[in-house]
């Protein structure tokens, strides 16, 4: 198969290099182009947010403030950032997923997709940039929260297990619902 071109990650992520994708990956049509969201880019900001309600990864009434927030935060510790994902320069948003560290475990957030454009491998495409950039660092694992079924059946298919949730600070007592949702995968560095 021959090699596909990318456009390198604008606006470099420090201290996390961006590995090539393994030979497993289903590689994207060429003329998608892979970057870091700039949070002075509101447009982008916004497309980002709008994917994730879109997704039903937030509720736009709820959690308006919050998405916002998030995506401040991500940036402000250090330790994260957010990947977008477009079919050329002057088109708009198609998907997003924030990636990030707390140290030890790597962590990925808000993987959504275009409606008009899911299942066709993007939604891949960009978890495996996500694990390659955590990879990259050394962490051993990726911890994610599956917003749904369907999301949990889209992680499980890229080789990720049901693993206990984090510690939330609750009394100890019966599982909870949510506990259910949170899976884990080996990343080989």
């Amino acid at each position: 198969m021959p090699a596909r071109q990318y456009c390198g990650l604008a606006n470099t992520l420090p201290a996390i290099p961006i590995l090539p994708m393994t030979k497993q990956a289903q590689i994207p049509p060429p003329d998608i182009i892979i970057e870091r969201l700039s949070l002075e880019k509101t447009a982008d900001c916004d497309a980002v947010i709008d994917l994730w309600y879109d997704g039903d990864l937030i509720d736009r009434e709820a959690q308006a403030t919050k998405a916002r927030n998030d995506l401040q935060n991500c940036y402000a510790s250090g330790r994260g950032s957010v990947l977008i994902a477009r079919q050329s320069a002057s088109r708009p948003v198609m998907a997003t997923i924030m990636v990030g560290h707390d140290g030890t475990t790597g962590w990925v957030h808000y993987l959504a997709v275009a409606p008009s454009l899911r299942g066709q491998g993007h939604g891949a495409t960009m978890l495996e940039m996500a694990e390659n950039i955590l990879s990259s660092v050394g962490l051993a694992t990726c911890k994610v929260h599956a917003a749904s079924p369907r999301a949990a059946k889209f992680y499980r298919r890229r080789g990720y297990r049901q693993a206990p949730a984090p510690d939330s600070g609750r009394p100890a007592g019966p599982a909870h619902t949510d506990d259910a949702r949170f899976y884990e995968k080996r990343l080989t560095s």
